[in-house]
């Protein structure tokens, strides 16, 4: 069957050809946001592969992925065999969709090398010794790993398993070009604060966020800000643990709201009769820990509930991305009651994904979202009042040191100097020396960030002479 791919997914394939026939790149990492059609993208290349005479194989870690996978190969009239528990071994086919834990089990069944080419799902996982075991036991194909989040929490950079890195569409050109559904966030306060809850293993302790949101009055505030937002609607609300999420699927059960919560002990079957149920509208919200995080397509999902505190930007824009599915008409409803939007930025700012294990806020995003304090929308901070309700926020009082009882502002010489030595910084590495010498904890993102400034001060500055 024959597909038309949208202009950046052609774009795409040419781009991650040129990445491969470049320096000898034989693992390319492609970065598409949720939504954008990797999967789609990746069954074209799996096709055009297959139509040459390769055999591929498409690493997924969960079921609901493979069969997805499978779906999308099936409609491209792609033959394909599927490696999975429960299932014999058959590689008479050319391609196979493969969940990577049971396929690491056999590897002794399967010819080292078998493969032309591997493509990783879900690629920001490929760090993992599972994914790493596999890589390795085809050390002679090309591997293909798509994403929408290039980070870890942990830290580790995608580097250590890919080569070269290819940027598709950022979340905010796929929004205005009709590819993502637009979104409107509200940031209701319901009483948490994430100040007091525990670190662990580079995010908040969950089981200490899940004590703190499992409140009667802070899961009723939850139910009575989605009957504000999204009544009727369907919406996916995304917990701190098990208990939580059938707690929260509970509170909405005794306000009349059709409520189930999903987690991994349910069989493939049950999960896909919930999945189904909430597509078809006879589930209004369907709550989960983490088990629809990552690769669940649910468009007609009109809204999530974030009630899970982060500290990680692939979890936070994965939980987004699930109701940025488009439908006509359709505008997502997103409420974040735990402030990750403030703590980890809008999901249509530009970020600066690399290879190397950091993420970074582009020079050109905002530089923190607001929160209007009559309806609770979240917004970048510089626009001038709420987009939601047109209020302005009156402007922040101006805080001064306080020493042995006397009002003191920085001294005018320091900040002069400040200014001088940044005036005397011209390039970009420059400026980022000056930044590590400040102790700043991202000198690239601030020396960008000046230099966006200084070319649109320049920018005005013509205009007004010519």
């Amino acid at each position: 069957m024959a597909i038309t791919l949208r202009p950046h997914q052609q774009l795409g394939i040419s781009q991650i050809k040129a990445h491969f026939g470049s320096r000898g790149n034989t693992r390319v990492l492609y970065v598409l946001p949720t939504g954008g059609g990797k999967t789609v993208l990746f069954s074209y290349i799996t096709q055009s592969a297959a139509n040459r005479g390769r055999r591929v194989l498409i690493l997924v870690h969960r079921v609901e992925l493979l069969r997805q996978v499978s779906r999308s190969l099936a409609a491209m009239g792609v033959g394909h065999g599927l490696i999975q528990a429960g299932q014999p071994l058959d590689l008479s086919l050319p391609v196979q969709v493969a969940s990577v834990q049971t396929i690491a089990r056999r590897l002794g069944q399967i010819p080292p090398d078998w493969f032309h080419l591997v493509i990783v799902d879900e690629a920001h996982h490929a760090t993992a010794g599972t994914w790493r075991q596999v890589l390795a036991h085809q050390t002679a194909a090309r591997v293909l790993g798509v994403t929408a989040t290039p980070c870890r929490a942990d830290g580790r950079g995608l580097g250590e398993v890919f080569q070269s890195i290819v940027l598709g569409p950022s979340a905010a050109e796929l929004t205005a070009a009709g590819y993502l559904a637009p979104a409107r966030v509200f940031a209701p306060p319901i009483g948490f604060d994430a100040r007091s809850v525990r670190r662990r293993m580079g995010d908040f302790d969950m089981g200490q966020a899940a004590d703190q949101l499992g409140g009667r009055q802070i899961m009723g505030d939850a139910v009575s800000h989605y009957r504000q937002h999204l009544e009727g609607r369907t919406a996916i609300a995304f917990c701190c643990s098990v208990a939580h999420a059938e707690a929260v699927a509970t509170a909405f059960q005794a306000q009349g709201i059709a409520a189930a919560s999903i987690d991994g002990t349910m069989s493939a079957h049950e999960r896909e009769d919930l999945l189904g149920a909430l597509g078809e509208g006879r589930l209004q919200v369907l709550t989960s820990c983490s088990l629809i995080g990552e690769g669940v397509d649910v468009p007609s999902v009109a809204g999530c509930l974030l009630l899970r505190p982060t500290q990680s930007v692939a979890l936070h824009l994965q939980m987004i991305g699930r109701c940025l599915r488009p439908q006509p008409g359709k505008v997502a409803m997103i409420l974040d009651h735990v402030g990750n939007y403030q703590r980890l930025g809008h999901h249509l700012e530009e970020r600066d994904w690399s290879l190397e294990g950091r993420v970074t806020r582009s020079a050109s995003a905002a530089l923190s979202v607001a929160v209007c304090g009559r309806c609770f929308a979240a917004y970048p901070s510089g626009a001038a009042s709420c987009p939601e309700c047109g209020h302005v926020a009156p402007p922040a009082a101006r805080e001064l040191a306080v020493v042995q009882g006397e009002l003191r502002e920085v001294e005018l010489a320091a900040a002069k100097a400040r200014r001088a030595e940044q005036g005397q910084a011209v390039t970009l590495e420059e400026l980022i020396r000056v930044g590590l010498s400040r102790g700043m904890r991202n000198p690239r993102g601030w020396a960008r960030h000046v230099l966006a400034g200084r070319s649109v001060r320049a920018g005005r500055a013509s205009a007004r002479f010519n």
